[in-house]
């Protein structure tokens, strides 16, 4: 198709509410991560200059950076029509599947996840950037089987190029092996499946699948994921001494004492003058909620959950009103991944799920999963505000008359 940019009308269209509550959370953000990597505060600070000297900004000053390439990348997501943007999804379906395999064989692993590329201190993972891809090509591919259709995917045959096209990335993830980003993937495929109104014979013969080859998917994990399952279930795995056991759950354990510590007002952000906070490790990335209850307690942690019920909420009002399928599954999907990100990440912080290293959305320390989700909500934005058709005056004229035909003004 042609490449249509923006008009300068739409600017009035552009959700500024949206991009408020991902400014909220991401200056939420960097006071976190400051907190979160610095010494609690000497006595006898006062004034400002003093406590800024004493902080631990490396991680602060990083983000911010990966922050401005974000902001930058969501507003340059918003110049092209998003159906243009979906025109070129198998390009991108490509080269991401490239990637993946490539990270296999010469990526890294970074604080216990695998699948990065390392340039210096300068990490990519391809798996991040693959979520947008994915949800692009799955809008793109379920929105041209139900489009002029009453129901949603009622055949095998309509589903399983959509299938295919979901299998492949997820295998290469899980293959890395990267389970939580897998899960992500599964999940937000699953959500656009039944958004799309799918069958569900269909849905329900996947899920069976999925319960089908646990037991299989077993025998392939790494025993660090086993180790981390056993852990959550307090099991200790034969072969293991009682240190060994401890140090496995040590994560957990200190995850959930520190929110337990916060109790209802939290023991301070950069506290002055008060005992030492609890030590988490990765207290900046995948536990940066239990680091963050401790300092603002159950208030704070409540005010931080609703501020990403909004955000959730938000999104999936904004897929209410696109003017197409593939607008609606672009944003719903990209609330679907947003969904899984929150809940998993909180409930492993406070000991519900097992840890799998899902970051909080625009929250956690993390420039690949920042910008994911600046471009993701660009492309949110792009939907929601091309929810009017912007043609020329003769296609307008003709729009309005059909319009006064159907009784819509």
């Amino acid at each position: 198709m042609k490449l249509k940019f923006i008009d300068p009308r739409m600017f009035k269209f552009i959700d500024w509410f949206l991009i408020g509550i991902i400014l909220l959370l991401t200056i939420f953000s960097f006071v976190a991560i400051a907190s979160a990597q610095s010494k609690t505060l000497a006595e006898g600070t006062e004034s400002l200059s003093d406590a800024i000297v004493q902080l631990n900004l490396y991680h602060v000053l990083q983000q911010l950076a990966w922050f401005g390439i974000g902001m930058f990348a969501l507003f340059m997501v918003l110049i092209p029509d998003y159906h243009a943007i979906g025109e070129y999804y198998k390009w991108m379906y490509v080269i991401i599947i490239v990637l993946l395999v490539l990270v296999k064989f010469f990526g890294r692993e970074v604080g216990g996840t695998p699948g990065w590329f390392r340039i210096g201190d300068a990490g990519f993972q391809p798996a991040e950037f693959g979520k947008i891809v994915m949800i692009i090509t799955l809008a793109h591919l379920i929105s041209n089987k139900t489009r002029g259709k009453d129901g949603g995917i009622k055949t095998l045959k309509d589903m399983l190029p959509i299938f295919i096209a979901f299998a492949i990335p997820f295998a290469l993830i899980m293959w890395q092996p990267d389970w939580g980003t897998a899960f992500v993937y599964a999940f937000t495929f699953m959500s656009m499946l039944f958004i799309a109104r799918t069958s569900i014979k269909i849905i329900i013969g996947l899920i069976a699948g999925v319960g089908i080859s646990i037991p299989i998917a077993w025998e392939f994990m790494m025993p660090f994921q086993r180790n981390r399952i056993y852990t959550y279930f307090g099991i200790v795995q034969e072969g293991i001494s009682d240190q060994k056991a401890q140090s496995l759950a040590h994560q957990a354990n200190q995850a959930q004492t520190a929110v337990g510590a916060g109790q209802i007002t939290g023991r301070g952000l950069f506290s002055v003058g008060v005992e030492a906070r609890t030590n988490i490790p990765e207290n900046h990335t995948d536990f940066i909620f239990a680091s963050t209850a401790e300092s603002i307690g159950f208030i704070g942690a409540a005010a931080l959950l609703l501020l990403f019920f909004v955000l959730i909420f938000r999104t999936v009002y904004l897929s209410t009103k696109a003017k197409d399928d593939f607008g609606m599954l672009i944003i719903f999907g990209v609330a679907a991944m947003t969904l899984f990100h929150v809940f998993q990440n909180i409930a492993m912080n406070i000991g519900v799920m097992p840890i799998s290293g899902i970051p909080l959305p625009f929250f956690s320390y993390g420039g690949s999963n920042l910008l994911t989700n600046m471009i993701a909500y660009g492309l949110v934005i792009n939907v929601s505000m091309r929810r009017q058709n912007w043609g020329t005056s003769k296609q307008l004229a003709g729009g309005a008359m059909h319009g006064l035909r159907q009784g819509r003004y």
